[in-house]
């Protein structure tokens, strides 16, 4: 068997919600050898760590409420292009529309949180160097999930839409006033607003009623697994 090699001075941002994972990862990758260059429980704080630190490697927890990991995935793609991302989900959580929402978003690494310590270094490694890792899906489960996909004309919904304006669609459909949207996605609420506006001709409705119905009827608000999201914010 080929020995592996390990990069020197990787260096690794985590973004996680749960401060007793968060404590863990770092003493693991740390005791691995890896420098942290921050770690939060705060996305916020992860990327304005990521702006500042320029890492390697960019670990993003998946877990957040309302799917908000997606968007930050995104966000961390668009303000650190040269990070590598990737992306950390409870196996309680773990879903085929899930790992395809986090490549699409960016990620070029895919985790369970309760995968072993040499697991978690062998793909920051990994990544570090360019590759994708996916986590214990085997290569015959990925091309068959592919092939499925491929066989079955899956689209997305509403393809004249963006990626980040079904996104914003999404939780619309999900009841969030604009100021709930914007703090899920790291926006404000201004560039939401003229999301919507963007939206409503694209999918040929006049009002956020209008819209809030169509996108259930084509099932957006379950697009993505859910991750124990709380119930719809009332302000608008």
């Amino acid at each position: 068997m080929a020995e592996e090699v390990h990069d020197a001075d990787v260096s690794v941002v985590l973004i996680e919600s749960i401060p007793l994972v968060l404590s863990g990862l770092r003493s693991a990758l740390e005791d691995g050898g890896v420098g942290v260059v921050a770690g939060t429980h705060d996305p916020q704080a992860g990327v304005r760590a990521v702006r500042e630190g320029k890492p390697d490697v960019v670990l993003v927890d998946l877990d957040l409420p309302a799917h908000a990991g997606i968007g930050l995935l995104q966000r961390l793609r668009r303000q650190g292009p040269a990070a590598r991302l990737v992306a950390m989900v409870s196996p309680d959580h773990d879903d085929d529309k899930l790992l395809l929402a986090a490549l699409m978003a960016g990620a070029t690494g895919y985790l369970l949180k309760n995968t072993q310590t040499v697991d978690l270094l062998r793909t920051v490694h990994a990544v570090r160097r360019g590759y994708v890792t996916l986590g214990p899906r085997s290569g015959s489960e990925l091309f068959a999930l592919l092939k499925r996909l491929a066989e079955s004309g899956e689209t997305l919904p509403f393809p004249a839409l963006t990626n980040r304006e079904r996104e914003v669609l999404r939780l619309v459909s999900l009841g969030y006033g604009n100021r709930r949207i914007a703090q899920e996605l790291f926006i404000s609420e201004k560039t939401v607003r003229n999301y919507v506006s963007a939206i409503l001709p694209k999918i040929n409705v006049s009002n956020r009623l209008e819209a809030i119905v169509s996108a259930r009827l084509t099932g957006l608000e379950t697009a993505y697994p859910d991750t124990g999201a709380a119930g719809p914010a009332l302000q608008r």
